[in-house]
Formats: C-alpha cells, structure tokens, sequence
C-alpha cells in the first residue's frame, strides 16, 4: 500500500509552525502522504508523519482530521511505521467530517526522533462524479517524552483529486450458495441468514438483533490466511453485583471478489461476577460457546464477547466493504445499556481449538494477560498477525474497532405486569398500572445513564405506589389477598 500511495501519490506538508522546540531553532513539521488521485467508490490511505527534529523525542499527539462528509468518510484509523506509535489511536469522531485522532507511547523516553510516523487512515471515497475535495489536519497538541508541551502548533491541509464516478448497475445472482466457516468446522451451506432459533432464555434488549457494518482497509488478503473476528462490549454503571449478558445468532457476512460470505459466529456469554476476583475467557466444546467471567469489582472497559477464526478461501482484495455483524444481544440485569463493537485483524497461522487461542477477556490489567492490549487479543498467535482487514499489524493485535452500537435492556425482566385474574381490578388502581406499562414500553428508547437511572426510580415509584393501593384495596376487600401478594412480588423483583 505504501508503495501504490507512493507511486500515485503526493507529499503535501503540513506547515506545522511550532515557532521552535525547546532544543530547535526550527518548527516541527507535520506531513500527510495522500494521492493525488483517487477513484470514485474506491479508498486510499493517508499517512501522517511528524518531523520533531533531532533532539526530541515524541510521547503524544492529538489531532483533528476535517473532510467532506458528503465526499469521504474514514475507514479505518491504524497505527504509523514507527515502532512507538504503532498501536492504533484512539479515535473520536463528534460531527461528521471531523475525527480526532491522538495517541501517546511509554515505549521510550530517548525516541522516537526525526520523521515519526504516527498514523494512516484508510478514507472511503463516495460514488460521485469527478471533483477536487481537500482533508484539513489540524494538530491540537504535541508533547515529548517528559511531557513538556511543545508550542505553538499550526497545520495546513491537502486535496485529493476524485476521478470517474461509478456507475449503477443490477447484478442478478442465480445462486445463493455461500460459504459458512469455521476453523473448528468449515462447511458450505445454503443458508444465507441466521437461524431463527436461539440458546438465551434472558429477556432480548433492543434494538434486537443489533447489526453493525463497517470496512475493511486497504490491504488485500492472501489466500490461506486467517481473519480474526472478535467482538468485545461494556456496561457502563452503576449496574447489578451480578448479571449475565448474552451474544445469540451471531452471524458476519460480506462479499469479497464477488462471491459472497455468511459466517455463523459461536454464541456467548459474559457474566459480571462478584465473586470473580480474574476476568477468564474460554471456550465450551460441548456448547460450542465462548464464556467470559469478570470480577463485577473490576474496572469498567471492554469485554471480550465472542470471537471466529476464519482462514481466507482465496486471495481477498483489499478494500472489501459492508462487512455486517449482527447479534441478539440478551441480559438477565433489567435496565442496562450495553455498548457493543467488533475487529478484524489478518494472521498467517492460528488455531482450530478456541481455547488454544489465549483469547485475553478484557482490556489493560485484570486476567493472566498483564498487558496494554486489548480485549479480545489472541496472545499466543501474536507473532504471526499482519496488515489487513482492519488491522495494520505490528501491535494491533484486533485490528480497529468498527463504530459503537448502543442497545437497551428492559427495566423489567417482561414488559408484562401481572394482574389479577380473580377480580376485576378497581378502576384507580388498573389506571396506574397501565401508567407503568407506558414507563416501561419507553425504557428502550431512554438514552444516557442519567435518563435510564431518572427513568427507573420514576417506576420503581410507581410500582411501589401501586403496592400500597393495593394493599388498601385489600383492607377494603376490593382485591382478595391473592392478587396483592402478587403485585408486591412484582415490585420486589424489579429490584
């Protein structure tokens, strides 16, 4: 890819004016490696490098990356050639068309020096008709090893000349064979949708099934190596001492040379344990199902769900787009919100059995693994991984994440409250039951923690209300003591 960009491509430098380092007499200049062209419907990959000069040494960076979301939109983010910066950034994108970019490295204290390369972004181009769009870089902060701020920064930005528009066509496929594999047991099947069956007997959180789509980078794919898939999730708090969350009818699919793929994923489960003290992950051959068990004391980040080995039939091209990952997401823990994302990553060798994986269960410290890597990390087959799929290789061991799907569990366990079948229920009484019933039909739709927590003491409120209605209306023997017994266990079981 380096050499293709390379070969199409334009050195546009980014007049980075730091008005001098503390070592410099000159300002540090920032560089994007763009093409001069590109095709429409097509990506390309912009590389960034920064010239710090020859006595200091970079730590961090923070930048924003500004395009025509109408024109482009970012693929994927990885990590630079430079040893330090390789691991992939950390990435934000707060409107469309501008993406923040920033990394810092505890590698080295005495490098990286001179010309570091700290990333390369794989840019989509949209099917349009021939024009010229321009990528703005603006560096925000750029600090060396000791963390001192390196000051004051300027940036310029770069065009890239988008050539050709693609034309629509209609493509009639006459077969729908595909192929559906696993490394455990590649099969080929004419099923081209995720059976309708499913092993969670937990309440479904919405939206249900939760499906994200996202591409693949740049770099084509040999034939006979592997794809690593794996997915990862968190809950943000506050959240029970101990709830289970599952991954039900998992599936991937894509076309890659034409030819398209539907790949059934092993179910999953995560259990949030207090009596975990090491967050495990291993695979169940009985089951076939991967189980994860985090300490519920543990820091809250990333969580390894489930994960499939795919080895590449043939060779795949680069560039492979509309990867879809669809799951049925499932939790016994009423009115959570889980954040759910996946990677992909290319490996020369790897593993039929799972459990020879070394699969790391979450991100940072808390396993056996007491590394930086992240959730989902394949440990023992790091050697082997490469650039590709959204991977760049080097220290990016899952590739990029695609973009965060959000869903939301039930406040209850059923949006179902029980009523009595005995007798009628008094009129004030049935009316603020069904006042609940709304709550509750609204729980899904409750975005932020603040909303959910505001949301679920309003209806713990008037459950608790209704409990003591009904225990009025029983003094009063208006409902018999069946039916009040029936509407406080429903109140204490919503806690």
């Amino acid at each position: 890819m380096r050499v293709l960009v390379t070969t199409l491509g334009m050195l546009v430098t980014l007049g980075v004016a730091v008005g001098g380092l503390p070592a410099e007499s000159r300002a540090a200049q920032a560089t994007l490696v763009c093409p001069a062209t590109a095709q429409a419907g097509q990506q390309f990959v912009a590389g960034v490098t920064i010239d710090v000069g020859t006595t200091t040494a970079l730590g961090a960076y923070s930048a924003m990356v500004t395009y025509d979301p109408a024109v482009l939109t970012i693929a994927a983010v990885d990590g630079g050639d430079t040893a330090e910066f390789s691991g992939r950034p950390t990435t934000n994108t707060p409107t469309p068309g501008a993406t923040n970019i920033a990394a810092f490295q505890v590698m080295n204290v005495t490098s990286p020096k001179g010309v570091v390369s700290v990333a390369k972004i794989t840019f989509s181009v949209a099917a349009i008709a021939s024009t010229t769009t321009s990528i703005g870089l603006s560096v925000e902060s750029l600090f060396d090893t000791n963390d001192v701020n390196i000051l004051p920064i300027t940036a310029n930005g770069c065009s890239v000349s988008v050539t050709g528009s693609v034309p629509t066509t209609t493509t009639t496929i006459t077969s729908t064979t595909t192929t559906t594999s696993t490394l455990a047991a590649p099969t080929t099947t004419t099923a081209t949708t995720p059976s309708s069956t499913s092993s969670t007997t937990l309440p479904a959180c919405s939206p249900a099934p939760v499906s994200i789509t996202s591409n693949f980078n740049g770099t084509a794919i040999p034939k006979d190596a592997f794809i690593w898939f794996s997915s990862v999730l968190s809950v943000p708090g506050p959240n029970p001492a101990a709830f289970t969350v599952r991954c039900d009818d998992s599936t991937i699919d894509f076309v890659a040379g034409g030819e398209p793929y539907v790949l059934d994923v092993p179910r999953a489960s995560v259990t949030f344990s207090p009596a975990s003290t090491l967050a495990t992950t291993e695979f169940d051959s009985a089951s076939q199902e991967w189980e994860t068990v985090i300490p519920s004391s543990g820091d809250a980040g990333n969580a390894f769900v489930t994960g499939l080995g795919f080895q590449v039939p043939v060779d795949f091209p680069g560039g492979i787009k509309q990867v879809t990952w669809t799951c049925q997401l499932s939790s016994d823990a009423p009115g959570i919100r889980i954040q759910w994302k996946w990677a992909a990553a290319v490996y020369t060798d790897f593993s039929p059995d799972p459990n020879s994986l070394g699969v790391k269960p979450v991100d940072g410290d808390g396993s056996v693994y007491e590394n930086a890597n992240e959730a989902g990390t394949p440990e023992n087959f790091r050697r082997f991984v490469i650039g590709g799929a959204r991977g760049g290789g080097g220290s990016n061991f899952t590739g990029g994440h695609s973009g965060t799907k959000a869903v939301a569990c039930p406040l209850e366990p059923t949006l179902a409250i029980p009523l009595c079948t005995d007798a009628p229920l008094p009129p004030n009484l049935d009316r603020k039951i069904g006042k609940v019933r709304l709550l509750i039909a609204r729980a899904p739709g409750a975005v932020g923690e603040r909303r959910v927590e505001k949301l679920r003491a309003r209806i713990m409120r008037r459950l608790e209300g209704i409990v003591r209605l009904a225990h009025r209306a029983q003094r009063m023997g208006r409902i018999s003591p069946n039916c009040a017994r029936a509407l406080e266990r429903m109140v204490v079981e919503a806690r």
